[in-house]
């Protein structure tokens, strides 16, 4: 099992200080959270592709993540909206794009969401839809998917580990795999063993933050057990910490040493 940390609390400062500090770091990999200002899909020129790019090998960190902003902007294949459906399936083609330039193996990307008084199942096929065009696309560009589950007010497609794993058979592709966010798994009450059980060899990543996104240790979730349970079930992937709590904003570099602080001293998972 490897940890890494997403770049989400980096927002306010330029990327390369997330790259410095993981440069610095025990731990593996890269995870960047792809929204402006810092890479934004919709708009990255290629000068600024090509000098991340460097900046990444200079450092001789591991690229392995991208983060596409799922939420806050307009971004949903569940839609029956066909102009904004269109215009997802090419955002996040732009994000594989920029996966397999940088050297990314994969994408992270959230499900979308039909209207609440709407037709889940219309939302349903739209989506299986998409992903089945953008999985498509991945595997030519050699990058495979990670699929989030999230909470019940952003989504009303797939919320649980079993939703996940429906949806991923309705797909059919081998480079679509399933992530459990602990934070929102904690929301739908279930826990590790639902996603070891449901999702089998496809269970690809997790993301590894207490509740609301904070730092292990400090939101109350059962974080030490999440760790065993992965551990004693042979969990081989990695996990990412995604710290998106705005008190985090101000000094990155102080909740990340927190974040590295419990992987050493209370997981004994990194050296």
């Amino acid at each position: 099992m490897k940890f890494t940390l997403m770049s989400y609390h980096y927002l306010r400062y330029p990327i390369r200080k997330y790259l410095d500090k993981m440069e610095r770091s025990p731990l593996d990999g890269l995870d960047i959270y792809c929204t402006a200002p810092q890479l934004n899909p919709f708009d990255y020129n290629l000068s600024d592709l090509i000098q991340l790019d460097r900046d990444i090998k200079d450092r001789h960190l591991t690229p392995y993540v991208l983060t596409a902003e799922n939420c806050a902007y307009p971004v949903n294949l569940g839609t029956s909206n066909q102009i904004m459906w269109e215009s997802t399936i090419r955002y996040y083609q732009r994000m594989i794009d920029t996966a397999s330039f940088l050297g990314f193996p994969h994408i992270q990307m959230c499900p979308g969401s039909s209207y609440f008084d709407g037709d889940r199942s219309e939302g349903w096929a739209r989506q299986v839809d998409a992903f089945q065009q953008l999985c498509t696309y991945a595997k030519r560009k050699g990058v495979t998917i990670f699929l989030e589950t999230c909470k019940t007010t952003t989504t009303n497609l797939i919320v649980t580990s079993k939703e996940l794993r429906r949806f991923l058979d309705d797909v059919g592709a081998d480079n679509l795999l399933g992530l459990s966010d602990t934070d929102q798994m904690s929301l739908a009450g279930e826990n590790i063993n639902d996603y070891m059980d449901n999702l089998g060899t496809r269970y690809g990543f997790v993301h590894f933050s207490d509740a609301a996104h904070t730092i292990p240790g400090t939101g109350g979730l059962p974080m030490k057990e999440y760790y065993d349970t992965l551990k004693a079930r042979g969990y081989n992937g990695w996990c990412s910490c995604e710290l998106c709590s705005r008190e985090y904003y101000i000094d990155p570099d102080k909740a990340t040493d927190a974040y590295i602080n419990y992987l050493t001293t209370v997981l004994e998972a990194v050296k």
